[in-house]
């Protein structure tokens, strides 16, 4: 599988969808039961090679990074932050220091791992009806921000924010059963301060934008 790490942002890598669809097919047997279950229930095709470019990539890049077989990796997850229940942040079962995160949207999946709490997140651009329906449940400030731009600018703003708020509460493990409205990330060209991260744009292509959340070591 052909995949690469992102300059500027160390344990962050990224492959496209599509040139690697019919490898991360062939490379279907590293995945788990529930893995392949879950890819076989998309409709529709292209949902399918998504989710098994990420989980083929994400088992690719574990293993690499721990020194073991893709396909002996174990994942588990901590109890959700909002409800308790096991569907709460994502871990690598017998390696307690790795952390990693994974996102994908279009054509472009993006993996991270690294030895402090990490979340990164990528989306498409979104169309105007989701701006304005997503966009009602930012922090206050970012609303105004997104409702002082002009029309045709809210779009690429909003969706620099949005990826910025889920990396950053897929950092934390609070991802967006708390709502959209903490923390504060800002959608100017720069992310604002969070407290406890190190929130920062990936400068992607072709449509796609992402960010990247570290937390940051304790003294």
């Amino acid at each position: 599988m052909r995949y690469q790490e992102l300059p500027g942002h160390p344990g962050v890598v990224a492959a496209a969808v599509h040139p690697n669809a019919a490898t991360a097919r062939a490379l279907a047997p590293l995945l788990d039961a529930a893995e392949t279950a879950r890819a076989a229930a998309f409709r529709r095709p292209a949902d399918a090679d998504r989710h098994r470019v990420a989980r083929v990539l994400l088992r690719l890049v574990l293993a690499d990074h721990v020194g073991g077989r893709p396909d002996r990796l174990a994942f588990a997850r901590q109890s959700c932050a909002g409800c308790g229940g096991p569907h709460g942040k994502p871990l690598l079962r017998d390696h307690d220091g790795v952390h990693f995160s994974l996102s994908r949207a279009g054509d472009r999946v993006l993996v991270a791992v690294a030895s402090v709490p990490v979340g990164v997140d990528v989306e498409t651009v979104p169309a105007d009806g989701v701006v304005r329906d997503v966009g009602a449940a930012l922090h206050p400030r970012e609303r105004a921000e997104l409702a002082a731009l002009p029309a045709n600018a809210r779009a690429g703003a909003f969706v620099r924010c949005w990826t910025r708020k889920e990396a950053a509460l897929k950092a934390t493990g609070v991802a967006l059963v708390r709502g959209a409205a903490d923390p504060y990330v800002g959608s100017g060209l720069a992310p604002a301060s969070v407290p406890g991260l190190r929130l920062a744009d990936v400068l992607l292509s072709e449509g796609h934008v992402a960010a990247v959340a570290h937390a940051r070591d304790r003294p």
